[in-house]
């Protein structure tokens, strides 16, 4: 009997093992078909993002994310970054960063995109410059939104396929159409010519930025980085991979500290409406530059930056160039152009259209003028500054609205700055009239720099700036940001003086 109710003890005991063991074999089993998934948004590119799952961006995805279940949506690029937007979509595929705010984009970009052109018929049309565009009838794809790289005065027609663009400009239903090089009609190629509106730019995957964005991208770039040095990114780019860029693409880059005042450069995700064309100029500019992770800083008093001059990787965005400045940094071609500077009073001060600003202060030292320390306002007002009692000059904080809340305050009489600027700020300190004066010796047209110390870290950097700049001052890009910011009633000399300037 004993032996017995032993092995029947024996026996239960097994049994309950092996339950416990089938019970845990069978969750696990259930954990490994629990595959996390991606929503991923694109657009139906031939070769690239097939709505059956090929092609080479998707062939990319299902290399860095093996362990997760990928869902592509293929819409029109607009519908894709309305669900991105409304956060249906984990990440959108093929984007320009200057189309997106608030979301997380990886170090390493996905692809290089030819140069966006204006094509024109050649014998209804010359065009050579982007301010030629200005009266004209544009029309691109329905699903582009390519109104920032040109200031076109007509809503665009829309179209549903490259070839009906080419169509229009034919048969003369259009003025231009905007589109890339590769989806030229073999039979058009001799009979259509273009202006750049976009010199090339990288294109990237967008993440949510969010948690589980963070880990996707950080995921993109350490794969990425894999597969290049196995080879296996050259494989699935094929005969393309020379031209995305990719392999020149620069891991461990060298810091660069930028100094500003711009709210959108050091926010870095609100700047889609920002007005200022050296901001956006910057955006795609540091979009393309190799080798450099670029930090901003709050940059307050413009007169402490030659106590940083010393540090190897410091430099200062939009800055009039004056020869102390050009004794203390290396200094790059302008990427920022300004009509001239006015001065600002609440009381009419004279008859005249003119004034000039040592007379004005001298003939009544009660009178006091807002500037801001270490600002340079030109040579020739710099210069007039010094003809004026020390008491007279206001010293001010750089950011320009506190500016103007000070001078709505009455802290100072006269205020010298940039018609932009004021049309910007002033309605929303007040609701008083200001008039508006030339000075005598300011300069017709303001250029704005990027200063950095004489290091050999800084002069490469201003070297590869440079470069890139160079490649923008023809494209209806630079143009459209300079230009959109300028009021009404001075568009025609502005686009007079840019020509002059920069054509």
């Amino acid at each position: 009997m004993f032996l017995i109710a032993v092995t029947l003890l024996i026996c239960f005991q097994l049994t309950l093992s092996q339950r416990v063991f089938a019970q845990q074999f069978i969750t696990t089993k259930q954990q490994a078909s629990i595959q996390p998934q991606i929503n991923v948004g694109a657009d139906d590119w031939p070769d690239y993002t097939a709505a059956d799952g090929s092609g080479v961006y998707f062939n990319l995805l299902k290399e860095i994310y093996p362990e997760y279940k990928i869902n592509f949506v293929i819409k029109a690029l607009d519908q894709s970054l309305i669900d991105f937007d409304q956060q249906k979509l984990d990440l959108v595929i093929g984007v320009y960063k200057h189309e997106l705010n608030n979301v997380l984009f990886p170090q390493w970009f996905l692809d290089t995109e030819f140069p966006l052109l204006a094509f024109y018929n050649k014998k209804s049309r010359h065009i050579t410059k982007a301010s030629d565009l200005i009266p004209l009838q544009p029309a691109w794809l329905s699903s582009y939104a390519f109104e920032n790289f040109l200031s076109s005065t007509l809503a665009p027609i829309k179209v549903e396929f490259v070839d009906d663009g080419f169509e229009l400009i034919m048969q003369n239903k259009t003025d231009f159409f905007i589109d890339y090089a590769y989806n030229i009609p073999k039979k058009l190629i001799n009979k259509i010519d273009s202006i750049e509106l976009l010199p090339a730019q990288h294109v990237y995957v967008a993440f949510q930025h969010n948690q589980n964005g963070r880990k996707l991208a950080k995921e993109f770039d350490l794969k990425m980085a894999s597969l290049r040095n196995s080879g296996k990114l050259a494989e699935i780019y094929g005969k393309n991979y020379f031209d995305t860029d990719l392999s020149n693409y620069v891991i461990n880059k060298q810091k660069i500290v930028i100094y500003t005042n711009s709210v959108s450069l050091l926010n870095q995700q609100d700047m889609k409406n920002e007005e200022g064309g050296e901001i956006q100029t910057l955006r795609l500019i540091f979009n393309m530059l190799k080798g450099y992770e670029i930090e901003f800083k709050p940059f307050n008093n413009i007169a402490k930056m030659y106590q940083l001059s010393t540090q190897s990787n410091v430099c200062f965005s939009d800055l009039i160039k004056t020869k102390k400045r050009e004794q203390n940094f290396v200094i790059s071609q302008p990427f920022s152009m300004f009509l001239g500077l006015k001065l600002y009073s609440e009381k009419a001060i004279s008859s005249s259209s003119s004034i000039n600003l040592a007379t004005l202060l001298n003939s009544n030292r009660a009178l006091k003028l807002g500037t801001v320390s270490g600002r340079s306002y030109g040579s020739n007002i710099d210069k007039t500054l010094t003809q004026i009692q020390s008491f007279q000059l206001i010293k001010s904080p750089v950011d320009i609205e506190t500016l103007f809340k000070q001078f709505a305050k009455k802290r100072f009489d006269f205020l010298i700055e940039y018609p932009s600027f004021k049309a910007k700020n002033w309605s929303k300190t007040s609701k008083k009239t200001l008039y508006s004066y030339n000075i005598d010796g300011a300069d017709k047209v303001v250029l704005g720099h990027m200063m950095c110390s004489k290091s050999p870290l800084g002069v490469a950097f201003i070297e590869d700036f440079n470069n890139v700049l160079e490649k923008f001052y023809h494209s209806g890009y630079f143009f459209n940001a300079q230009y959109q910011r300028v009021l009404p009633e001075n568009k025609a000399i502005f686009i007079q003086y840019f020509n002059e300037t920069f054509n």
